[in-house]
């Protein structure tokens, strides 16, 4: 930032940002396992699933497949897209339990791929914002790639969380948030594009090099905005190999989820969400709120809000979420957090519990 105020002209008109943007785009590239070719960066996963999506050139007729579990914001991006284009329609997988391994996620896509013959893109989730499920992806790809279906991921929750291939998974689009676990401001997110989508994939807002011949120029900042997000990946990958690397940091945010969630889910007389280990989150568990909030708050998105506030006025914050007709607790681990986070998390919400019966018709509610 002290080189760009020093001297703004040679930053945005001579190349000083370029350079350093194609720094990060490199390092990034080798670190997910992807071509620097067909990799930029975005400022979020909203903004890259956004870009995929108009970028695909969507016409009526075309039907698009989301699940009960695709994060909101895209679902939004997805309801703007069928309001502007006559035609589209939407086609929403309703994830069902039991989920005993990867193959009954599998076997539900299947059957509603072949209930809905039309289906241009789907847009497939990686790991699950809304209940940490870590889904079986190279599978789903590649079945919609056998049934002609473009696979467009979202990665939000994905780098620095999981071991990546980009090139070796070959969906059509990839995007993921940088900031979100691999340590770059907020504000930075990748989107990997299959080479045979660069020429109709531009960034959303055009700008001086919107004629570029490559992928990666055309998404090269080129507005005079503070884009130091993008520029600091190499030290944010730096900080994160300091700490031992990936595989280190997945055994100790894995065995600190589990341990929690299972220390709160007794304390709280609940249960952890009901899926195989191999299908959660590595950094991420679900644990039932306990029953009297089941009892006492319906199990949607005002409850979780409200909820949410409650805890962030006792000094903690806890992602609530409603998932299959009951609230839930959705913990996140990263280095920073110890045992000793989720014990107060643990007091917090049983000091709330007791409380909900003579404030339910009160300011709680």
């Amino acid at each position: 930032m002290q080189k760009r105020e020093a001297d703004p002209d040679g930053w945005y008109r001579f190349g000083n940002e370029k350079s350093l943007y194609l720094k990060s785009v490199k390092q990034l590239a080798d670190f997910v396992g992807a071509s620097p070719d067909n990799l930029v960066l975005v400022e979020n996963a909203s903004t890259g699933t956004n870009t995929a999506l108009r970028s695909i050139q969507l016409a009526a007729g075309d039907k698009v497949l989301v699940t009960s579990y695709t994060f909101d914001a895209v679902l939004m991006n997805v309801k703007v897209l069928l309001d502007e284009i006559p035609g589209l329609e939407k086609v929403q997988l309703e994830l069902t339990f039991p989920i005993q391994s990867e193959q009954d996620i599998i076997l539900q896509y299947e059957t509603v791929i072949s209930a809905n013959p039309g289906i241009k893109v789907a847009i497939l989730d990686h790991l699950t914002s809304q209940s940490a499920i870590r889904m079986p992806l190279k599978p789903l790809i590649d079945l919609c790639h056998s049934k002609g279906i473009l696979a467009l991921v979202d990665g939000a929750h994905a780098p620095g969380h999981l071991h990546l291939n980009l090139e070796e998974l070959g969906a059509d689009f990839y995007v993921g948030n940088i900031h979100k676990w691999l340590f770059a401001p907020r504000g930075c997110a990748l989107m990997w594009v299959h080479p045979r989508h660069h020429d109709n994939t531009n960034p959303l807002v055009v700008s001086h090099n919107h004629m570029q011949k490559t992928l990666v120029d055309r998404f090269v900042p080129s507005a005079t905005r503070d884009n130091s997000a993008y520029l600091v990946v190499p030290a944010a990958l730096e900080f994160h190999h300091a700490l031992g690397g990936l595989g280190v940091i997945q055994v100790r945010n894995s065995d600190l989820a589990t341990a929690a969630s299972k220390m709160l889910s007794e304390a709280w007389g609940s249960e952890e969400y009901p899926i195989p280990l191999d299908l959660r989150a590595p950094f991420m568990a679900m644990v039932a709120m306990p029953q009297v909030f089941q009892d006492h708050f319906p199990p949607d998105e005002d409850s979780c809000n409200k909820l949410m506030k409650r805890m962030h006025e006792k000094g903690i914050f806890l992602c609530v979420t409603n998932v299959d007709g009951k609230l839930w607790a959705r913990l996140s681990v990263h280095v920073w957090n110890s045992m000793e986070d989720f014990i107060v998390v643990r007091d917090t919400v049983l000091e709330m519990a007791k409380e909900v019966p003579s404030v339910v018709n009160g300011g709680l509610v």
